[in-house]
């Protein structure tokens, strides 16, 4: 097994040797995948993965990799976000689970997590760039019906139409400048449209990594 994979299992077996049990909110996603993953190849006696709807994408592999529950999907014109987190940090809490969220660190970095899913408290992806859990999903032989769906767009999961036309691995070049992992240099890579737009939204969402605000000491 590749020795990335090796680390972050043996990270989540050390992580959570304490932990009395893990919810894992799955969405058929390459995140949620990828951490359902590991955490049943670390501990598959303590995780949980949940998904709320009628379909989840392959869900067969899903089934054969751990243990799922589905919830059913709220009615009405409420956040549907919000709900989701709320449900699941409710039956994290009632039944004494750790609550995992996948977000990884593209995501951190851009902003483009949602403020409800600031809720979970576990996050074994948030030091990956969105490419390196590409990779790694690859490694661990999950389905390529669930990562091509990473490339595609989805505006509920913060990936609108213009963003989904430029390839993961330039935006992480992007985002690796902006934290200084990359040479400016490195912008090349992208065209001067792509580099604008992506500006827009990490200059827009920078205010979610400062979050929550805390006041002065007076």
């Amino acid at each position: 097994m590749d020795n990335r994979l090796n680390t972050l299992i043996e990270w989540v077996k050390t992580s959570t040797s304490r932990a009395r049990g893990i919810l894992v909110p799955v969405s058929g996603g390459s995140d949620s995948a990828l951490i359902f993953w590991l955490l049943n190849q670390a501990r598959p006696e303590k995780t949980l993965g949940v998904f709320v709807g009628k379909d989840l994408r392959c869900r067969d592999w899903f089934e054969k990799t751990g243990t799922i529950r589905q919830l059913p999907q709220s009615r009405g014109k409420e956040d549907r976000e919000a709900r989701r987190w709320a449900t699941f940090i409710s039956i994290s809490i009632a039944e004494g689970r750790w609550l995992a969220g996948s977000r990884n660190r593209s995501e951190q970095v851009m902003g483009s997590f949602s403020l409800a899913s600031r809720v979970a408290t576990f996050l074994p992806l948030a030091n990956l760039w969105k490419s390196d859990v590409m990779e790694l999903c690859a490694l661990a032989g999950i389905p390529t019906e669930i990562t091509d769906s990473s490339r595609r767009a989805d505006p509920d999961c913060g990936r609108p139409e213009e963003m989904s036309e430029i390839p993961l691995e330039l935006i992480d070049v992007f985002l690796k400048i902006q934290e200084g992992a990359l040479s400016h240099d490195s912008i090349n890579a992208l065209t001067a449209a792509q580099t604008d737009y992506l500006m827009g939204i990490y200059q827009y969402n920078q205010f979610r990594r400062h979050l929550p605000i805390v006041g002065p000491t007076v």
